[in-house]
């Protein structure tokens, strides 16, 4: 992995051990740890299961592991806006 950054960009260049670990499940950090690269087949089926963690890492994590052992779902869907969601407080949903 080549890892550059400058003020608000940052490069990630991955080499191809890095896309045989994406596709284990194995996501790619940079060395400072603040961008974590990982890889589904299927994003509509993990997008979905995100929402409902209420932003809990721990379960964000095995969801992503449980993805990348998911069929290849072809890249049908249609473009869309980016969706922006925000998860406030504790796992459980409350605020702290």
């Amino acid at each position: 992995m080549l890892y550059m950054t400058a003020d608000e960009l940052h490069i990630v260049v991955l080499e191809t051990a890095n896309l045989e670990e994406l596709k284990k499940g194995r996501p790619a950090k940079t060395p400072d740890g603040k961008v974590l690269i990982c890889w589904t087949p299927d994003p509509v089926w993990l997008a979905d299961k995100i929402l409902a963690t209420n932003g809990d890492g721990e379960q964000i994590a095995k969801l992503i592991a449980e993805a990348a052992e998911r069929p290849q779902k072809p890249n049908s869907r249609p473009r869309h806006e980016p969706y922006v969601k925000t998860f406030l407080g504790e796992p459980d949903g409350t605020s702290t």
